[in-house]
């Protein structure tokens, strides 16, 4: 008989202590657009920041399970309200994952999202029309605040948005400069509101033109993929994984 306890105490003890470290694992889902895919300054896929955090956690062996799959070149705010709204289906290997279902396991969820509104509106074949701009912004903020939530709804871990970067360094323009300037003030005070951390990174570029190397096109280096992930895992070191 105490055989047969000490055995029970013994699987009891091997499982509560996988269950544990099972638990500081991190299921990590990273949403929005190309950015969040990885798109580089030449058009090709390149290491994005999701890849350079999931790659962190891996080495600290504390990833659980990364999924990007629900990223996609061109998303706007309103295509990932829908995606959710639909409970949006993706094949990973040979399994099938809902996005409700990602949203409600995941303990930390990054977004980049709404790039595609705003640079929709700024035409710089055409003059831009900076009344009507702010008052655009206005709307995708709202468009911000349904997304963020309804993503609530499903995840009550940590979700982190990315705020935006001028992507017109070179045309040294200050009304454009003002237009992200404030874009980035209505994010985060969004993301304060619905208990969203916020990551800015348009100082970061700011200070690091060679992070935008191409002229004609609007995403960043790799090291500028890696130094907006320096600014997520930064941050994770003092939430997530400080807990």
């Amino acid at each position: 008989m105490k055989k047969i306890m000490v055995c029970a105490l013994v699987v009891l003890s091997v499982f509560i202590i996988y269950l544990c470290n099972l638990d500081k694992k991190v299921y990590y889902l990273a949403l929005g657009d190309s950015l969040a895919s990885g798109e580089g300054a030449y058009g090709k896929q390149v290491k994005g920041y999701s890849l350079y955090v999931n790659e962190y956690l891996k080495n600290k062996n504390l990833l659980e399970t990364y999924i990007d799959e629900f990223a996609s070149d061109g998303y706007r705010t309103t295509d990932l309200i829908n995606d959710i709204n639909d409970n949006k289906k993706v094949k990973i290997g040979d399994k099938e994952v809902t996005l409700q279902n990602a949203l409600i396991k995941a303990d930390l969820v990054t977004l980049s999202i709404g790039a595609n509104d705003i640079l929709n509106k700024i035409n710089l074949e055409t003059p831009v029309d900076y009344n009507s701009l702010y008052n655009y912004i206005d709307d995708l903020s709202d468009d911000l605040e349904e997304l963020l939530l309804l993503m609530r709804q499903y995840c009550k871990e940590d979700i982190v948005l990315i705020g935006y970067y001028n992507p017109y360094p070179y045309l040294n323009n200050k009304k454009t400069d003002d237009v992200f300037n404030y874009l980035n003030s209505k994010y985060k005070k969004i993301s304060d509101e619905n208990d969203v951390f916020y990551v800015e990174v348009n100082t970061l570029f700011k200070e690091n033109p060679q992070f935008l190397p191409n002229e004609n096109d609007i995403h960043p280096s790799t090291e500028g993929y890696k130094a907006i992930s320096g600014e997520i895992i930064s941050l994770l070191n003092k939430t997530l994984l400080n807990s």
